[in-house]
């Protein structure tokens, strides 16, 4: 009995957990987020959330991938929030990543003992006018 009650909550915390997720977005609205050397090219938001029983990792978000989860792996970290927010600026086409914020909050749940972390970063994606010219001469050529 206790360990079909322990298997449940582990599912609940599986369906509860999220995950990694990265979204991105190119609509400024016809706003230039940048400056005048350089030009936002998009704008890129991660969030890493996991569950933790007694500060020992449980569930978390994959430290590789969008959308996937790891057991028993502590992936909840900022060098992974930002190294998942990079890769995305860069396949978005940016050069570099401006006004990076990392946030990180840690709060009971409802199970005793069991404790949600989220890491969340975020940045704006940008390019100058040379990088640019060079970013549109390799896509052309491939």
């Amino acid at each position: 009995m206790k360990k079909n009650i322990a298997c449940a909550a582990l599912a609940a915390l599986a369906v509860l957990s999220g995950c990694t997720s990265v979204e991105s977005t190119q609509k400024f609205n016809g706003l230039g987020l940048g400056s005048k050397e350089e030009k936002a090219v998009c704008l890129t938001h991660v969030t890493m959330t996991g569950y933790y029983l007694f500060g020992l990792p449980l569930i978390t978000g994959s430290a590789a991938e969008d959308g996937k989860s790891a057991v028993f792996m502590d992936n909840l970290k900022a060098e992974h929030a930002v190294a998942l927010l990079t890769r995305e600026a860069k396949a978005r086409g940016a050069a570099r990543v401006s006004n990076v914020t990392v946030d990180y909050c840690d709060f009971p749940t409802l199970l005793p003992f069991v404790s949600k972390r989220i890491y969340q970063a975020s940045g704006v994606g940008v390019r100058t006018k040379k990088e640019a010219v060079r970013y549109a001469q390799t896509e052309f050529e491939d």
